[in-house]
C-alpha cells in the first residue's frame, strides 16, 4: 500500500466581504507516486487551495479544516519545516517569483544551494546535470540573461524542482500558453521524472488538454467545491456532472475527416504583400532571406502558425509599417503603404483592429464606455446618441451589457478585457482584424466563448482575418489558409484542412501532435472540434 503523502479534510477558506467561501469542505488525498490534477475555471477556488497547501495564505483569509502531510502533526497551518517531507514548488512561468535585476541562472542556483545546503558551484553543476537529463530542456547557458522566454523559464523551474529529489511537487499552472510543442515535451519529461523518482504530483491545470497528457486522478472544482472526481481515463470518456462535460467539450479534438466551412472572400485584396524579407535567425549564420508574398481578400482568413521567435511577429511589424523591411512592398486597401506619410498611414490603420492575448492593448486608465466609443468618436462624425447606441449593442453582443459603463478597464478580469477588445472591434467595422493568441491565459469555457465571438465577428462584420497563433486547433477553427513559420522561414503553406490531413513538414506534424488529447491507453481521442 502506498504511503499517504497529503491529506486534506473539510478545508474551508473564507474571506471578509465575499458572498461565499473561496473553498468549502474540500477533502482530497494524495499518495506517494500519484498524480492529482486540479481543474477548474476562474472562481473555482483552486488558487486558494494551492496557497493553503504551500502554507502561503493571504491576509484576511479564515481557514478551517485540516491539511496533513506525511510525518507531520495534523493541523490547518502546516509549516513545511515541521515535516520530513521534501516539497518542491513549480510556479507559473508568468508569476513574478524571480527578480528582473539578476540573471535567472544565479537566482535558480541560489535557491537550489539554499534548499540543499550546497556550495553554489555544486548547486550549479546539479542544475546543469538535471537540465541535461530533461529531454527538450534548454542548456544551462540559456538562463544567464536577466529574463528568458516563458517556456524556457518553465524548464528552469522544473529542473530546480527535480534537482531537490522531492517527495511532492506542487505545480501551479507551470505551462505557458505560447508554446504547445514545448508544453507537450515538458509534460512528457515531468512524467518520466515522476516514474524515475517516485514523487507525488499535485498539479493545477488551466487547460483541459494538459490533463490528458498526465496520468492520475482529476478533481473538478467549481465555486469552491469539488463537483466530480475520477481518473483521467474515466473523465475523458464519461462525465457525470454537466460542468465537467462542458470542460471536456472544450478539448481541441480534430480529425482530417471533418470538412471545414469556407467563407467566401470577395472583391479586391484588402492586403497584398509582395516580397517582404525575413531576416535569418542568427546574423552570423548565412542563409538566403525568406521572401513572403500573399494576398488576403475581405472575408478571407489567413493563419500564421508558429511559436515565439518563429518570424511571424517580425513579419507583422513590417506589414503594419512598424518596422522597415529590407525589401518588398505592402499594399493595404489598394494603397502602397511604403510611399505614404505617417499621417496617411495612421488613417489607413483606422480600418485595422487588434484582438490580442496581451491585454495591455487596452488603456487601463479608460473606462468601459470610452474604450468602445473612442474609435467611433475619433473616426466617424456621429451624434452622441448614435455612438452610445453602437456601444450598447456591441457590449450586449459580447456579454458585457451588465458591466457599469464607468468601470475602469484596470478593474476588469482577463476574460472581460478580452471580450471588450471584441466589442471595440465590432463598432469599428474593420477591413482587417489582426488576431494574436486571443485565448492566451483563459480557462476552457472562456476560450470557447472567445472562439464563438470571433466567429461571429467574422460572419457579421466580414473583415479579413490575420491570425497569429501556435495553436493548430485555433487555426483550424478560424482560418482557411495557413503559413507555418519556423526559424524565420515558412516551412509549409496551404489550406488548414489539407495540412491536417497530410502535413508535409515535421514542424507542422509537431504542432498538430501538440494539440491532440491522449488517453492513458496512449491512443489519441479523435473527434471533431465543436
Amino acid at each position: 500500500m502506498s504511503e499517504r503523502i497529503l491529506s486534506i479534510s473539510d478545508l474551508t477558506i473564507t474571506r471578509a466581504g465575499l458572498p461565499r467561501p473561496e473553498l468549502e469542505n474540500v477533502s482530497l488525498t494524495l499518495d506517494a507516486g500519484e498524480t492529482l490534477l486540479l481543474l477548474g475555471e476562474s472562481g473555482s477556488g483552486i488558487p486558494s487551495l494551492m496557497r493553503a497547501v504551500m502554507g502561503a495564505g493571504q491576509s484576511g483569509e479564515r481557514v478551517s479544516g485540516q491539511i496533513q502531510f506525511a510525518q507531520s502533526t495534523p493541523g490547518v497551518k502546516v509549516r513545511h519545516g515541521e515535516s520530513a517531507l521534501r516539497i518542491a514548488y513549480l510556479p507559473d512561468a508568468h508569476s513574478e517569483v524571480l527578480s528582473p535585476h539578476a540573471s535567472v541562472l544565479s537566482q535558480l542556483v541560489r535557491i537550489l544551494a539554499r534548499k540543499l545546503d550546497l556550495p553554489r558551484a555544486t548547486a550549479s553543476e546539479e542544475l546543469r546535470l538535471t537540465l541535461a537529463r530533461l529531454e527538450g530542456a534548454p542548456p544551462l547557458d540559456a538562463f544567464r540573461a536577466g529574463t528568458v522566454e516563458a517556456m524556457a523559464l518553465s524548464w528552469g523551474f522544473l529542473a530546480l524542482a527535480i534537482a531537490q529529489t522531492p517527495d511532492l511537487i506542487v505545480a501551479d499552472h507551470p505551462l505557458p500558453d505560447s508554446s504547445p510543442i514545448g508544453s507537450r515535451k515538458f509534460t512528457a519529461a515531468l512524467v518520466a521524472e515522476q516514474k524515475r523518482l517516485g514523487f507525488a504530483l499535485l498539479y493545477s491545470a488551466r487547460r483541459t488538454l494538459v490533463t490528458t497528457w498526465l496520468e492520475g486522478r482529476i478533481a473538478i472544482l467549481r465555486n469552491g467545491r469539488i463537483v466530480e472526481e475520477g481518473t483521467v481515463g474515466r473523465l475523458s470518456s464519461a462525465q457525470a456532472h454537466a460542468y465537467t462535460q462542458q470542460l471536456y467539450k472544450s478539448l481541441p479534438m480534430v480529425t482530417p475527416q471533418v470538412p471545414l466551412p469556407r467563407r467566401g472572400s470577395r472583391g479586391e485584396p484588402v492586403l497584398q504583400v509582395r516580397g517582404l524579407e525575413l531576416s535569418p535567425p542568427q546574423k552570423n549564420v548565412y542563409r538566403a532571406r525568406e521572401t513572403v508574398t500573399f494576398d488576403l481578400r475581405r472575408g478571407a482568413s489567413l493563419a500564421w502558425l508558429g511559436e515565439e521567435n518563429s518570424g511571424r511577429n517580425e513579419l507583422l511589424r513590417m506589414v503594419l509599417g512598424q518596422q522597415e523591411p529590407a525589401g518588398g512592398r505592402v499594399i493595404f486597401d489598394s494603397v502602397d503603404v511604403g510611399i505614404l506619410s505617417q499621417a496617411m498611414t495612421a488613417r489607413l490603420r483606422r480600418r485595422v483592429v487588434f484582438i490580442a492575448g496581451d491585454d495591455n492593448v487596452l488603456d487601463p486608465r479608460m473606462n468601459v464606455r470610452d474604450t468602445v466609443e473612442e474609435p467611433l468618436r475619433a473616426h466617424l462624425n456621429l451624434s452622441r446618441d448614435l455612438v452610445a447606441g453602437h456601444c450598447e449593442a456591441a457590449l450586449k453582443r459580447v456579454g458585457l451589457a451588465s458591466l457599469a459603463p464607468e468601470r475602469a478597464v484596470a478593474a476588469l478580469s482577463r476574460f472581460d478585457k478580452r471580450r471588450l477588445q471584441v466589442a471595440r472591434a465590432i463598432v469599428t467595422v474593420p477591413l482587417l482584424a489582426v488576431i494574436d493568441e486571443p485565448q492566451r491565459g483563459l480557462g476552457p469555457l472562456e476560450s470557447a466563448v472567445m472562439l464563438d465571438l470571433l466567429r461571429e465577428l467574422r460572419a457579421q462584420e466580414g473583415p479579413a482575418f490575420l491570425l497569429l497563433t501556435a495553436n493548430f486547433a485555433l487555426a483550424l477553427a478560424l482560418a482557411d489558409e495557413a503559413m507555418v513559420f519556423k526559424d524565420r522561414s515558412i516551412v509549409e503553406r496551404g489550406p488548414v484542412g489539407e495540412m491536417l490531413k497530410a502535413p508535409k513538414d515535421d514542424y507542422t506534424k509537431a504542432l498538430i501532435a501538440a494539440i491532440t488529447p491522449v488517453l492513458p491507453s496512449g491512443l489519441p481521442k479523435a473527434q471533431s472540434q465543436g
